[in-house]
């Protein structure tokens, strides 16, 4: 799944070509094989995970459209290229420079924090 469009078809044909390639291996040898894509596509989606960390633990609520605004005013190849998940260095260089839609402090804090909880809960 990408980390932040939660895509998931270019993934799972990913894998479903990998699994064809690979159908005669042992379970215990295509289990091994698995575990690696999933080890190698959690470091490849960190950058994503990063992003989804300063939009939702630094950008108010009320104020999150400002990033959308500004993601969507990039190049077309590179938001392509971004919900393909393969976002190149350029590209990461290019989202993450000019006038921050989130103060810096806050993006800062959001990154080095434990990140908001998946589920607030409710006060009695």
């Amino acid at each position: 799944v990408h980390p932040l469009t939660s895509y998931t078809l270019p993934f799972a044909v990913a894998n479903a070509l990998a699994l064809a390639r690979h159908a005669r291996l042992p379970g215990d040898q295509l289990a091994a094989l698995f575990e690696g894509r999933a080890q190698r596509h959690w470091q490849a989606t960190r950058f994503y995970r990063s992003l989804g960390r300063m939009l939702f633990d630094a950008a108010e609520p009320e104020e999150r459209y400002r990033v959308f605004e500004r993601f969507y005013r990039l190049r077309e190849p590179l938001i392509e290229r971004f919900y393909a998940g393969n976002s190149s260095t350029a590209d990461k260089l290019r989202i993450l420079s000019g006038k921050p839609p989130v103060s810096v402090p806050a993006a800062i804090r959001a990154l080095l924090g434990k990140g908001s909880p998946l589920v607030h809960e409710r006060s009695q």
